[in-house]
């Protein structure tokens, strides 16, 4: 997880001039980050090599019921705090409350955007697999690619959408999954892989 990584911040500034004063600006910065900033992001290449089981610290369904962006201590970067409510446990002692962080967010009138991030919106439900950084914080693991949107499929079902080439896939024997999975199913099929991985380890 350490490293150098690669990552484009783009921020948009409103402009305080006189002839800017309602325009934003988009100023674009290629940064090669050697430091604890982004700790843990992952490069293209070591994402398709991702064991999402094994990796996670936690693996949870919950709802974003707070979400809040903050300056970094040395006022470098915009973080952003997200609380979920857990309404399911797959995996770790998550408890009720479960605090995940990500780099990007809004601060005033500066919004600084990192790219490859897991984001959040303010009430949706969502399937997360988190990981420790460095920094032992809760952090999305692998990006986007560790959160499912909880969507509505009717009739009282509740689904997450996974795509055929997501590692995960690998993860649960390859066998071709639907693009669609009911909720309550995949997060059992989680399960049982988990509990194989345990006794395959005892």
């Amino acid at each position: 997880m350490g490293g150098s990584c690669l990552c484009a911040l783009f921020f948009c500034i409103r402009a305080k001039t006189m002839f800017f004063s309602k325009q934003f600006i988009l100023l674009t910065f290629i940064l090669s980050l050697t430091s604890s900033f982004l700790s843990g992001q992952r490069t293209s290449a070591r994402v398709a090599d991702i064991d999402f089981l094994e990796e996670s610290n936690l693996i949870f369904v919950g709802k974003l019921v707070e979400k809040e962006s903050y300056w970094s201590e040395d006022h470098r970067f915009i973080l952003t705090r997200h609380l979920f409510q857990v309404q399911e446990s797959v995996k770790g002692e998550s408890g009720y409350l479960v605090e995940i962080v990500e780099y990007g967010g809004t601060v005033g009138e500066l919004a600084q955007e990192v790219t490859h991030t897991a984001r959040y919106q303010l009430d949706g439900e969502y399937l997360v697999f988190s990981y420790l950084d460095d920094l032992q914080r809760n952090r999305t693991l692998a990006g986007s690619l560790g959160q499912f949107r909880v969507i509505n499929g009717g009739s009282d079902q509740r689904v997450v959408r996974i795509y055929p080439s997501h590692p995960l896939v690998s993860t649960l024997g390859g066998q071709p999954l639907s693009t669609f999975q009911e909720l309550n199913v995949f997060s059992a099929k989680l399960r049982a892989t988990l509990e194989e991985l345990t006794r395959s380890e005892e």
